[in-house]
């Protein structure tokens, strides 16, 4: 048999949890047709993988690139540490569907991520053409966001729905399981998904049942109530009957450390009977927009209602005061560092000398209080201001990561430095979560072996997706691969200096393309907008 390309000598860790091994891989027609010693074998190109790792490419399940693909399809930060798909539409934030009457609520609520790009479809079925006639480096897998579909049946109203908008959204939500989701998230925390009760997600994850997707879920509480919010996404998961995804699993807030403890014992015993699993990314800081820090009263209405009530001075005291001490409907707050708080974007140009500090030291500069900085910064920004937020344990990382029920997740997005996704400084994930992970969890730490942080990085989210063919090496199997030297890689973005790509990945293959060439990337984009197995 003649091959298109043969990758030669490496170590190959096949994706299923399986100790590395020593085989040859011959890729035909963007299949993997051989898994043998092709060393007689012929073939139009071949790639020496001495001393090297050979392993699917890496599936990102928590990943926020819908509308930074539309704006830059290189994928950059994505494809040069590995990841050849990016399960998109997490934390219940999606941009579709959409109609007028929310579509500038929903634009800012993305708060960042949008990049500048025209939203004309309406539809979850609309936008996902959009995206398959973009050209992009990567393969895509979407879920669509509670907090989209409730904002269309009902805005951004803080209150239960009528028996017809829960119509409404159960109908939104079959179309967009028809038109290709993989399943449905949610952002339990940001509005409006934060006003809903738990009945009404149950009601909406059976809808996402019935057409065998997932529930993937931003509890509605990582620091005080997290305990009770992972409770409550389990609740989900049995009354609905749906695989449930728990996003980003961490405790935030040094009051709330160790609880992961509790919540994975929780985990554990659900997933004895159920599809039960949560992602993981492996830092000590989030990132959310800054406004997360809003009280949820005042974001009652949508953004614009929320930039009016911080306009208005009869009701910024009352903001200003919650903020610092909380509300009692507020379950989710933690005591606020603003140290802690470092400013990851800002969109007018006046102040983006911020940009990188904390709250606490831009407003020390400025001789002003830290909670007025911020709450001003949300309305000049026009709601588009993110913070990275230092508010998780090493410990608790450590204790998640290595767990059977943990899949790694970058909860960041493609960024490609010197295009139109590469102002501020945002998150290092984004570029260096999974060379994170076996660079350090692996090659240093020792936390967990090479083979099971591959298998977390490929072949068990592609089973948790139903990924038709993907996920491992096998024959019969797309060829998505990555060939890395498992001495040399590693994360080079920090918080400081975020813009840097990570190092020791030498191929990437998508559909037997290759995509990354030591460092060269393709001009030719080839990734799809992938569909659930039937």
């Amino acid at each position: 048999m003649d091959f298109d390309l043969i990758i030669a000598n490496g170590a190959l860790v096949d994706g299923t949890g399986q100790p590395p091994r020593p085989a040859d891989v011959g890729i035909s027609g963007g299949r993997i047709a051989a898994i043998a010693d092709l060393t007689s074998a012929a073939a139009a190109a071949r790639l020496d993988a001495s001393g090297c790792v050979v392993s699917p490419g890496f599936i990102d399940i928590h990943n926020h690139s819908d509308i930074a693909l539309l704006a830059d399809g290189r994928a950059e930060s994505m494809i040069r540490q590995g990841v050849t798909t990016q399960v998109t539409g997490n934390c219940g934030l999606t941009a579709a569907p959409v109609h007028d009457g929310v579509r500038t609520d929903l634009v800012r609520t993305l708060a960042g991520l949008e990049y500048g790009q025209p939203w004309p479809w309406n539809s979850f079925g609309q936008f996902l053409q959009a995206l398959r006639a973009a050209p992009k480096a990567t393969h895509v897998a979407p879920l669509v966001g509670h907090g989209a579909i409730r904002a269309c049946a009902m805005g951004f109203a803080d209150r239960a729905p009528t028996r017809g908008e829960q119509d409404v959204m159960r109908r939104l939500a079959v179309e967009a399981m028809e038109a290709g989701a993989f399943g449905m998230s949610s952002g339990l925390v940001y509005p409006p998904g934060l006003y809903c009760a738990t009945d009404e997600l149950v009601d909406l994850c059976r809808v996402v049942a019935r057409h065998d997707g997932i529930y993937a879920s931003h509890v509605r509480g990582e620091a005080n109530p997290v305990v009770e919010s992972v409770r409550e996404a389990l609740r989900i998961a049995r009354e609905a009957d749906v695989p449930v995804e728990i996003s980003h699993h961490k405790a935030a807030g040094r009051e709330n450390w160790g609880k992961v403890r509790t919540t994975y014992a929780m985990i554990a015993e659900a997933a004895r009977t159920r599809d039960v699993t949560y992602d993981i990314y492996p830092y000590t800081a989030g990132s959310a927009a800054l406004s997360q820090l809003v009280p949820p009263w005042a974001h009652a209405g949508g953004a614009e209602a929320m930039l009016a009530r911080l306009r208005d001075p009869g009701v910024r005291p009352k903001i200003h005061h919650d903020v610092i001490h909380g509300t009692p409907e507020w379950n989710n707050f933690f005591v606020i560092d603003w140290r802690d708080i470092r400013l990851a974007y800002i969109h007018t140009e006046p102040h983006r000398w911020m940009t990188g500090l904390s709250v606490h030291a831009a407003a020390e500069k400025l001789g002003r209080e830290p909670v007025d900085l911020a709450l001003d910064l949300i309305v000049e920004d026009g709601n588009r201001t993110t913070m990275v937020n230092f508010v998780m344990a090493e410990e608790d990382v450590n204790f998640l990561l290595p767990k059977p029920e943990s899949i790694i997740g970058s909860d960041g997005w493609s960024i490609s430095p010197g295009g139109p996704t590469a102002e501020g400084r945002p998150h290092p994930r984004s570029y260096g979560a999974f060379a994170r992970v076996l660079g350090k969890y692996v090659r240093e730490d020792r936390l967990l072996s090479l083979e099971q942080a591959v298998h977390k990085m490929t072949g068990k989210p592609a089973r948790k997706l139903r990924l038709a063919r993907r996920g491992e090496l096998r024959e019969g199997f797309f060829a998505d691969v990555v060939v890395f030297d498992p001495a040399a890689i590693r994360d080079r973005a920090t918080f400081e200096n975020p813009h840097q790509f990570a190092e020791g990945v030498r191929w990437v293959i998508v559909d037997g393309h290759i995509a990354l060439d030591r460092g060269l990337l393709s001009d030719r984009l080839v990734g799809q907008v992938l569909t659930p197995a039937p």
